[in-house]
């Protein structure tokens, strides 16, 4: 039994959520004290991350298979036949047929037998990537606050689902984001290291993929045409049309991509999502209003924008929301990023702040909006 294996699916995300905003309002009280003091700023901003991170992955990996809808099929569907139906190590990639880096953190469930520990390895590798993504981002906390960033994350509307749920999708992203950053610093073998191996924990990660080259190809488009763009897809969505009429997409070979064809009954809320919507193009006004247009929030934007278009064109198929997190993701790094590049001098007390206005919006609001 886990160390968290005995709370039911509301006490474990009541647990999550408590343990968040205590650290929310702890950590940002300790780095408020040492602002002063840049050394003990960068240290200790350093060691409540990697506390936070640990209490993270002991949380997350040591879950009943019933906390979250797809872990139970993670366990029914791939540690089962892993430990009782394969007779050798190597039958294994043969009977799941799976991602290839994904195939391969499950095969490793032949030799131990022990769900928690394959959950255990998930949870690592998920939030370790994270945190060397945070770490690179903030410039090891010389360009912000590496916690607040992670903790901003960590309140976004998907996080939870990405690492309790959707966890390739998890797994996936984290990469993506490491990619992302690779893109930025324009470190073009680091972004095909990354998104390689994005790719072989989730085949879904092709979207980002595709997004992020298309707007570092079209970088001198101006924003103008991709703000045109997004309010027509908004329109093409209202109308109906999206991904769902293009037949052969739901042949790619992609998990998320086959429910473009899916028929059947489905109690996921299908078609125009107003909610989505006007959740997405709120912190697109916030990004429009306030980023002084340097060329991270640029790219940011714009990758922001066409992620958010991909989502638009899904709300007709179950599960739409797995796409969004493409997007939803993006949201409080653009904000720590702007904030840092706007308000370089008050930037802290600022990401304070909006750290603590996510948690309330996507943990508070949204919960009883959506409840």
């Amino acid at each position: 039994m886990g160390i968290f294996g005995d709370y039911s699916v509301e006490e474990f995300i009541s647990l999550y959520k408590n343990v968040l905003a205590f650290y929310i309002l702890f950590g940002t009280f300790v780095l408020k004290l040492l602002m002063s003091r840049k050394d003990r700023f960068v240290r200790n901003d350093k060691w409540l991350l990697i506390i936070f991170v640990c209490l993270l992955i002991l949380l997350v990996g040591t879950r009943k298979a019933d906390i979250g809808t797809d872990t139970g099929n993670y366990f029914n569907f791939y540690f089962i036949p892993t430990t009782t139906q394969v007779s050798n190590y190597f039958d294994v990639f043969a009977r799941l047929k799976s991602d290839l880096l994904f195939e391969f953190l499950v095969s490793l469930s032949f030799w131990h037998r022990n769900f928690t520990v394959f959950l255990l390895m998930v949870a690592i590798v998920t939030n370790v990537a994270l945190y060397v993504f945070v770490r690179r981002f903030t410039n090891y906390s010389k360009k912000g606050s590496s916690l607040i960033l992670f903790l901003s994350i960590a309140s976004s509307f998907s996080f939870l689902s990405l690492e309790i749920n959707i966890i390739r999708n998890g797994l996936s992203i984290c990469f993506i984001l490491l990619g992302l950053y690779s893109i930025l610093e324009r470190s073009v073998r680091n972004f095909i290291i990354y998104i390689v191996i994005a790719y072989l924990f989730h085949r879904t990660a092709i979207i980002p993929i595709v997004l992020i080259t298309v707007v570092a190809l079209t970088n001198k488009v101006k924003i103008k045409f991709y703000i045109g763009f997004y309010l027509l897809t908004i329109l093409l969505s209202l109308a109906g049309f999206g991904f769902h009429i293009i037949p052969f997409l739901s042949e790619l070979g992609v998990q998320d991509l086959k429910n473009l064809s899916y028929s059947g009954e489905t109690t996921y809320r299908i078609g125009f999502r107003y909610d989505f919507v006007l959740y997405n193009t709120f912190f697109l006004a916030l990004f429009l209003k306030f980023t002084n247009w340097n060329p991270w929030d640029s790219f940011l934007i714009k990758y922001y924008i066409l992620s958010s278009t991909v989502f638009f064109l899904n709300f007709y198929i179950p599960f739409s929301d797995r796409f969004g997190v493409y997007s939803w993701i993006i949201i409080p790094i653009l904000l720590f990023n702007t904030i840092n590049e706007r308000f370089p001098a008050k930037k802290i007390f600022i990401s304070t702040i909006v750290l603590i206005g996510l948690f309330v919006i996507n943990h508070v609001i949204l919960y009883m909006f959506l409840s």
